[in-house]
């Protein structure tokens, strides 16, 4: 039995077989735990170098007039700065990450396995990151939107052209041009579909730049940025009242406000029994000391004169100091009136058939005011108001001094067709002199039409808002004052002239149509007017057509929203941005055709907020 307990002695050889596995065991998972530290070394260093290459492609896209090859430099630099190749970059730029536009950066390198350099020097394994960095701008931020669906939501026919400066193109339907002389461009353009009929003869007609065939075609492609807007949205809220609607799109069909409407109160009758008649022969009764027989000249003294019924005859000169005069009627055929400061209160019809008539300072307040053709009538400052119609025939002139918080009130409480009516070659102005309005003047408000004929000149003065219950149908020249226009019905100019205004915003019931040759040059208000909305021209919500043709040349600056509307440009017409000032467009559908071009730029401040910031978003 002694061999057996010798064999169980022996033991030192098995304990050094034994040690000898475990060590190998022990020194091969520590080979493995070095191998995955080296690896994951390598990842975190990728991963910074592919986050610092990618915001600074998309600094040097940004502000390298969006050149694609500069952003890609950088990327290259940084990485070869960082230590890796400049081919461990792989850069794509732009590329469309969700709905923002964005730069990506890949980095690749290999990491050597060291526990197989014993048997081979290429074992290895490689190590990629992805970075992407922002370019601050949206797919859902277009200079032009077409919310509808059809297979030419915005299309370009025969040589017309379309073109969003430095900006977007967004549809939910097709963008689509007949030919190779039908121009459609975009920085950017996504889409349902694009059907380019040149595309076939490699003469593309829909396209984007600097960056080639920056185009998603995807459903849902567009959205409204501006439905939700409190200030256009309580814009509309004004037309509604005025109309007596509702809208669907918004909670409580968008009544919720008080009309900006004004009507006048009569003042009611003068309660005098007195008839006067300014005759050149005799002297009217009562006023021979104020009578100048060679002159035929009645000069009264400043005081306060109360009449029923006032008439002067041809070749009459009337003569007020400063006053308060007072009449039921005043039936004017002399050859000049005038009226100090004070006040001119005529309740019933101020017909001016002939001559001039010049009010100084003070109230003004006429039934109906009927001016004669070749006339020409001057008023001073203050209230001005009229409780019917104010009627302006040919060639005339009506010079209304409104000043600083004085208030424009025409009630058309008789209901007359145009509330305003300016025939051609007359001036209705609401400043002095028909200068450009200076002045922020209280409400104007119109209770019915202001239509003016060809050759015409209307001037409203600045206020922070004007309200037109019927149409604004222009078919002369106008400058129209700084501010809001709350209009119940549609704009239109379908004869020609020259229509400007600075800071100011029109909210229409109706549709917003110009021809005729007609020369325009408006812009929405910037944050530092106090007038209107900021950055926004039109609102509406009607669903009848916008056409802009007839050789029309319009320059706008701010946005034009109408999405339920389709928008025409046709007959050699053309909207461009105003300068270098921003344009964008929100309508159901856009087409032009013929000859007609339409071209804008972004609005900063109708972005959808992403600004000029680059950020890090993979």
């Amino acid at each position: 039995m002694g061999w057996v307990k010798r064999l169980f002695a022996a033991e030192g050889g098995s304990i050094l077989v034994m040690a000898a596995l475990a060590l190998t065991a022990v020194m091969g998972m520590s080979g493995m735990a070095v191998e995955v530290g080296t690896g994951y070394t390598a990842k975190v260093r990728n991963q910074r170098i592919a986050d610092m290459a990618a915001l600074g492609a998309a600094l040097a896209y940004k502000n390298g007039s969006q050149d694609p090859q500069a952003a890609i430099q950088v990327a290259k630099d940084i990485a070869v700065a960082s230590g890796l190749p400049a081919n461990a970059a792989t850069v794509t730029v732009p590329v469309t990450i969700g709905t923002t536009s964005a730069v990506q950066v890949q980095i690749q390198t290999s990491v050597q396995i060291k526990m197989a350099s014993l048997l081979t020097s290429d074992a290895s394994y490689k190590v990629t990151t992805v970075a992407a960095a922002s370019l601050g701008t949206s797919n859902s931020s277009g200079c032009i939107t077409a919310l509808g669906t059809s297979s030419t939501a915005v299309s370009a026919t025969g040589g017309a052209s379309i073109t969003a400066s430095g900006c977007a193109i967004n549809t939910n339907g097709t963008v689509y041009s007949s030919n190779g002389s039908a121009k459609i461009t975009a920085k950017q353009i996504t889409a349902q579909a694009i059907s380019d009929a040149a595309a076939s003869y490699n003469q593309n007609a829909v396209t984007t730049t600097p960056t080639a065939h920056n185009i998603t075609t995807k459903a849902n492609g567009a959205s409204d940025p501006v439905s939700s807007n409190a200030s256009v949205q309580q814009a509309l809220c004004y037309v509604n009242l005025l109309n007596g609607t509702t809208d669907s799109d918004y909670a409580g069909g968008n009544i919720s406000c008080s009309s900006p409407l004004v009507t006048s109160t009569s003042p009611g009758t003068s309660g005098s029994s007195t008839d006067v008649t300014f005759t050149s022969g005799t002297a009217a009764a009562g006023y021979a000391a104020n009578f100048n027989s060679g002159t035929a000249t009645y000069t009264l003294p400043d005081g306060n004169y109360t009449f029923r019924n006032v008439t002067i005859n041809g070749g009459v000169t009337v003569k007020f100091g400063n006053s308060n005069v007072r009449a039921d009627s005043i039936n004017d055929g002399g050859s000049l009136m005038t009226v100090g400061n004070g006040s001119l209160i005529v309740t019933n019809t101020f017909n001016y058939g002939t001559g001039t008539v010049t009010i100084g300072n003070g109230i003004h307040y006429f039934g109906t005011l009927t001016v004669c053709g070749g006339c020409t009538l001057t008023i001073g400052s203050g209230n001005f108001t009229v409780q019917n119609a104010l009627t302006e025939s040919g060639g005339s002139y009506i010079k209304i001094g409104i000043s600083t918080g004085d208030a424009v009130t025409i009630s058309n409480s008789l209901g007359a067709t145009n509330a305003i009516d300016v025939a051609g070659g007359s001036y209705l102005c609401f400043t002095p002199s028909c200068a450009a309005p200076t002045a922020a003047a209280g409400t104007f408000s119109v209770n019915g039409t202001v239509a003016t004929s060809g050759g015409s000149t209307l001037i409203t003065p600045n206020a922070a808002t004007h309200v037109i219950k019927g149409s604004l149908s222009l078919n002369g020249s106008s400058t129209l004052g700084s501010g809001l226009y709350v209009i119940g019905g549609s704009f239109t100019n379908n004869t020609g002239g020259t229509m400007t205004g600075d800071n100011v915003t029109f909210a229409l019931g109706g549709t917003f149509n110009l021809a005729g040759g007609t020369t325009l040059d408006l812009a929405a208000p910037d944050a530092a007017s106090g007038y209107g909305i900021t950055d926004i021209l039109v609102v509406t919500k009607t669903t009848s057509a916008t056409t802009i043709g007839g050789g029309s040349a319009d320059k706008y600056s701010g946005l034009f929203y109408a999405p339920k509307s389709d928008m025409s440009l046709s007959g050699g017409s053309s909207i461009s941005t105003n300068g270098s000032a921003c344009m964008m467009v929100v309508v159901k559908s856009v087409a032009a055709s013929g000859s007609g071009t339409l071209n804008t730029s972004a609005c900063a401040s109708q972005s959808n907020g992403a600004g000029n910031n680059v950020a890090l978003i993979k």
